[in-house]
């Protein structure tokens, strides 16, 4: 597995000096296109619109239609805190712990590229940031926050920990909502593993209050051979992302998933003394056991 940086934040640069949706286009969203085209599918399409820029505006991709001015300031802001280097580093370094190949696992060329996202799109209570990821390819998308900005390089490993773990235990139409939420926690865990400080675990991991997670912890439990991709997202998301991703609400707080399986992860790694790359390789009913979290 080797990883190939894409500097979208430069091409990103480029268009928005130039103030022109075009450079845009064809410099940050079309090196891209491998990434995003097979989701055109899954969102709506309005006729005549261009695929590559309907993307953008979707994914919450700044372009110069954000503001020029306000995004050049947001990548001299990336730059003076070497986000990118510090994001191309730990993916790196990533790779070279989980060893897939040592696991079975051939993956060959990973392309990962950081861009400079809208706030229309990214929530500034969790960071204003997210990740993305598909086989051969990782993406993180993020906009300058205190909270969120040194947490980049944690997703930009959490990412990749994705890749490797859907190959390991591959995402089905009988994926539950237990093998989804051991994922984001392996993911998480291994991020912060990577760049080896804890306290930049990532809010989305987070988000619940001892008393929450006390309240939900029941549910889980019940609901963790749960299948249907609609219910998966519903307990990973929470309610909040019910409307924008259309699924119904089942009262669930705000990524309730990432908590509850990141607690899950911590637990077990703390009972077995492994590490979460070594748990990046265990099936996930046998994480869920070992953790005892739901005893």
């Amino acid at each position: 597995m080797t990883i190939t940086p894409i500097d979208s934040l430069s091409n990103q640069r480029a268009a928005l000096e130039a103030s022109s949706m075009e450079m845009f286009r064809e410099r940050v969203m079309m090196p891209l296109e491998v990434f995003w085209k097979p989701f055109l599918n899954r969102m709506p399409q309005q006729e005549g619109a261009d695929p590559a820029l309907a993307t953008a505006q979707a994914w919450g991709v700044y372009s110069p239609q954000d503001g020029v001015e306000e995004g050049l300031k947001a990548l001299d802001e990336f730059e003076r805190a070497g986000v990118w280097r510090a994001c191309v580093a730990t993916i790196k370094e990533a790779a070279r712990r989980l060893e897939p190949a040592a696991h079975g696992i051939e993956l060959g060329d990973i392309q990962f590229t950081l861009l400079l996202g809208s706030l229309r799109v990214l929530r500034g209570k969790y960071g204003a940031y997210t990740g993305a990821q598909m086989p051969g390819f990782a993406m993180v998308l993020g906009w300058p926050n205190p909270v969120g900005s040194p947490r980049l390089p944690v997703a930009s490993a959490h990412e990749l920990n994705h890749i490797v773990r859907f190959t390991y235990e591959p995402w089905t139409a009988e994926t539950t909502v237990g093998q989804y939420m051991v994922a984001e926690g392996l993911a998480e865990a291994f991020g912060v593993e990577t760049v080896g400080d804890e306290s930049l675990v990532g809010p989305y991991s987070t988000a619940l209050s001892p008393e929450q997670l006390e309240a939900v912890k029941p549910r889980f439990k019940a609901a963790l051979e749960t299948t249907g991709f609609d219910t998966l997202r519903g307990y990973i998301f929470g309610d909040w992302a019910a409307e924008q991703f259309r699924y119904p609400k089942q009262n669930i707080p705000d990524y309730a998933g990432y908590t509850v399986g990141y607690e899950v992860v911590k637990a077990y790694l703390k009972h077995t003394g492994k590490s979460a790359a070594e748990a990046t390789y265990i099936p996930w009913r046998e994480i869920v056991e070992g953790s005892r979290y739901f005893e």
